[in-house]
């Protein structure tokens, strides 16, 4: 793997969090009229979902270790640490936010999913 496609791939990453960190921290008070539930589940919580989504997939990626597994496993331990610490510095550092358990479940549910996909992904990938 070349320099500038790993370096694309960080970037990419980066730019990823400092999205979830504009989303967990920013102000949408002044929101368009949007629904409230999605299939009976809270908006706010589908988001939250699928914010932390991409967090395994990206992020193993990301970390071009020689073992997929070991990238896949930092990955892992990022997301978990991300998202119990924006979860927790929203109420900390913001007047406008508050801790949520059930926040926080759908981001742990989503990087789930996300790690889910990841291990089909690499196993895609290996077989070939």
């Amino acid at each position: 793997m070349n320099v500038v496609s790993r370096s694309l791939k960080i970037l990419l990453f980066l730019a990823y969090l400092a999205l979830v960190a504009w989303l967990c921290f920013g102000n949408f008070k002044p929101s368009p009229d949007i629904p409230r539930s999605v299939w009976g589940i809270p908006i706010d919580k589908c988001i939250h979902f699928l914010m932390f989504l991409p967090f395994p997939i990206l992020g193993t990626l990301a970390f071009d270790f020689r073992s997929w597994w070991r990238a896949l496993a930092v990955s892992m331990l990022m997301a978990n640490v991300v998202a119990f610490l924006f979860e927790r510095l929203q109420s900390v550092l913001t007047a406008h936010r508050i801790t949520d358990a059930q926040d926080l479940n759908a981001n742990l549910l989503g990087i789930t999913l996300g790690l889910l996909i990841a291990i089909v992904i690499g196993l895609l990938c290996k077989k070939k």
